[in-house]
């Protein structure tokens, strides 16, 4: 009997029977996609499909955020696009707006949705048109003293543990002194600049799919200094990135949204959706959610973790499925004969999937003929079953009206070592992170 880290593939397996009758399902729904679709490798995109690059960036730099991609690919991909002037771009997962400040930039009309308060403030600060007015009134703040209170912390245990008393206390203190500000769109630049320094004064640090007190005690920052510190960074990046409104950032789910106001105008769409992976981003951003005010309780967290993307377990997802996908119930079914950590993986990726069919479904009626939509996504494995997520949208993609016309390769995904010992050899660079091109087709 083979062993995984010190023990036998029978102990991972629940159902031994069912698991000897799909497995072999499985590796020819593999071979079926990896021969469907070219995928070619790209080692100039390694580098460009996180968020590290644009901490050198204006306006980029303003909120640290560890899911996105580089002001790079943004300009690389609208570059390669041709996309008209008189098109828009569309970016259905904004996050914190990286893909609509380049084509602001660059003088285009784009739109971008998200769910999530913390990213569409980003994304509405970033992408706003300030006045020297704005700029002069925002240099006042900065400039003056911030008034000690006695206000209340949000009432959580996580946010008495994560934090010096002194350093929350003060922390309070601006908060206060943002929610004074009747101006809302001076109120939103200051509300991000605190934001940005939420985790930095505190004792946890992000780690993958959550956060974790950091290994070593941080030192007890200034944080009313840097707070104003980063309103003056903030204000001087507008000296040379503060362009003209042409944005619209929208509260919602594009998978749910009423798009027929964008039909016929979308020439390019560039996204990266949540990840098959179980990551919830409310968990790795809870310090901000908490601190921002976002939310009041631990139940606060369920209306956005709902109408999220399935990609992760912590919710009373709907199980229901409306664009039901053989291939990926195939997966899924063989993911129920494993022991896995969570039950509801398998409806999980089955949810994901019929989500996913919805966003490509609303991109296709809104994009125009000849429109490209660039995805940039990440596969996922679980007990060593491989979900090849991007030649699975690409087939998805297919059979809605999309062409496929690549791949790319980006960077390979760390795994575990019990995913790579179990799995095919054939298929172990499925382990990737790639970029997958669709193209609506022109009549």
């Amino acid at each position: 009997m083979a062993r995984v880290d010190g023990k036998s593939l029978s102990s991972l397996i629940l159902d031994q029977e069912k698991h000897d009758i799909e497995y072999p399902k499985y590796l020819k729904i593999l071979k079926k996609l990896t021969n469907s679709t070219n995928v070619s490798v790209d080692e100039y995109f390694a580098k460009l499909v996180n968020f590290k690059k644009n901490q050198a960036y204006p306006k980029h730099n303003w909120f640290d955020y560890k899911h996105g991609y580089s002001e790079d690919l943004v300009k690389a991909i609208i570059a390669s696009s041709g996309i008209s002037d008189t098109d828009m771009i569309l970016d259905p997962f904004c996050g914190v707006g990286t893909t609509n400040v380049v084509a602001q930039s660059l003088g285009i009309k784009n739109v971008g949705y998200d769910i999530s308060p913390i990213a569409l403030l980003a994304a509405r600060v970033k992408t706003r048109h300030y006045t020297d007015a704005d700029k002069s009134s925002l240099l006042k703040v900065a400039n003056s003293p911030i008034v000690a209170t006695k206000s209340k912390s949000p009432d959580s245990e996580l946010i008495e543990s994560a934090y010096h008393p002194e350093v929350l206390s003060k922390l309070n203190d601006i908060y206060v002194m943002i929610e004074g500000v009747r101006n809302r769109v001076h109120q939103d630049f200051l509300k991000l600049a605190f934001l940005s320094l939420v985790q930095k004064a505190s004792n946890r640090r992000k780690d993958g799919n959550g956060i974790k007190i950091a290994f070593k005690p941080p030192k007890i920052i200034d944080v009313q200094t840097q707070f104003c510190d980063r309103i003056r960074q903030m204000i001087s990046d507008l000296d040379v990135n503060n362009f003209d409104s042409n944005t619209n950032i929208i509260e919602g789910s594009f998978n749910k949204a009423d798009v027929s106001q964008l039909k016929g105008k979308i020439g390019l769409t560039i996204f990266s959706p949540p990840y098959a992976n179980c990551f919830d981003y409310f968990e790795v951003y809870k310090l901000e959610m908490w601190m921002g005010r976002f939310v009041k309780s631990y139940a606060d967290f369920e209306p956005y973790r709902s109408q999220a993307l399935r990609s992760h377990v912590n919710s009373s997802f709907d199980h229901s499925i409306s664009n039901l996908n053989k291939d990926v119930d195939q997966i899924a079914d063989l993911l129920t004969t494993y022991n896995l950590w969570n039950k509801n993986i398998p409806d999980m990726i089955r949810g994901y999937f019929d989500d996913m069919t919805g966003i490509l479904q609303n991109i296709y009626e809104v994009s125009i003929p000849g429109a490209e939509v660039h995805i940039i996504v990440a596969n996922s494995g679980y007990k060593g079953i491989l979900v090849p997520t991007d030649l699975l949208l690409a087939e998805i993609a297919r059979k809605i009206g999309f062409h496929c016309d690549s791949i790319t390769y980006a960077r390979k995904i760390r795994s575990s070592s019990q995913q790579m010992k179990l799995i095919e050899d054939t298929y172990q660079d499925l382990m990737r992170e790639s970029i997958v091109v669709l193209r609506k087709p022109i009549p």
